[in-house]
């Protein structure tokens, strides 16, 4: 069984972390990216940059992305934050979050899907068909006009994460998806899930001793992810989608985590340093393990054809 290996790059304005309603976003972190994108070549792997508002008008960004899709070493997808994205609709605020795409009316989510579609089509000249929606949101509305747009996959769904505690702007809850698949499948005629996969565990591993003590007793969630996971949290994670007969590994990253303080996550350059080193050693074990590269567009379509 061939092992595939999907980086997804959520490709977003500068630290969104701090961003409140009204800020100026600015898209400096677009310039790291040709960093990432070279070094995901030298392993031949092909990231799917999943393009938000801001960034698909960031023109150095798509002339460069374009050039690259047309190589064929990475994809350009949709990730709509649903705040920022045209059109524009009011929603009563209730709570100190950004609102999910799903607390929207339906037209409404069409029109914004919609509008960024043919926005990133026209900024490359080809269609995006891949898609995930901002703060990891889903729902059959989304899922049906997914498809309804000519979409062929969604990755917004994290399996066995529990996201309850994260409100929106009109809604006290997130999403549970504890008991979702942790394997790519079926959500509409012409539509797969190709979901996060995130298993649930009581550890000591950590970045600091609180933060073991807390995985101990509480658990955590260990991801694809170099910004809350450990190199050994992630090898651990590759060696559960052998384990498992899994035909994929979905790794993550912030396009702003590339870049000294984009992020909370890595505010310096020496932070930097240290994430490049890390998924260097992950890109290198998953290569080991026998994972190949491949965009989400080819993957969906494999399944597709099954």
């Amino acid at each position: 069984m061939k092992r595939n290996f999907i980086i997804t790059v959520d490709t977003e304005g500068d630290n969104q972390w701090s961003i409140y309603n009204g800020q100026n976003i600015t898209t400096e972190n677009a310039n790291f990216i040709p960093r990432f994108q070279e070094m995901c070549e030298e392993f031949g792997f092909k990231p799917v940059y999943l393009v938000n508002y801001e960034m698909a008008n960031n023109d150095f960004l798509m002339d460069y992305l374009k050039k690259k899709q047309k190589e064929g070493v990475c994809e350009i997808g949709t990730h709509l934050h649903s705040w920022y994205s045209p059109p524009e609709h009011k929603l009563e605020r209730k709570f100190e979050a950004n609102p999910y795409i799903t607390e929207y009316p339906k037209q409404i989510v069409y029109e914004k899907i919609d509008f960024m579609t043919k926005l990133i089509e026209s900024k490359v000249g080809i269609r995006p068909i891949v898609h995930r929606a901002g703060r990891w949101a889903s729902s059959d509305c989304m899922f049906d006009i997914l498809s309804e747009l000519g979409y062929i996959a969604d990755c917004s769904v994290v399996s066995g994460c529990n996201m309850l505690n994260y409100p929106g702007k009109t809604v006290a809850y997130g999403f549970d998806y504890r008991m979702y698949p942790n394997e790519a499948y079926l959500v509409r005629d012409n539509l797969i899930e190709i979901p996060m996969s995130v298993s649930h565990v009581h550890t000591l591993e950590g970045k600091s001793i609180k933060n073991r003590a807390k995985n101990l007793i509480v658990g955590k969630d260990r991801w694809l992810r170099p910004a809350i996971s450990t190199v050994k949290e992630m090898k651990l994670h590759i060696d559960e989608r052998v384990e498992n007969g899994s035909d994929y590994a979905e790794f993550m990253i912030h396009s702003t985590e590339l870049m000294p303080g984009g992020s909370p996550y890595f505010k310096n350059s020496r932070d930097v340093e240290r994430e490049y080193k890390d998924m260097r050693t992950i890109f290198t074990y998953a290569v080991q393990c026998g994972f190949e590269g491949i965009t989400m567009r080819d993957y969906a379509k494999k399944f597709l054809e099954k």
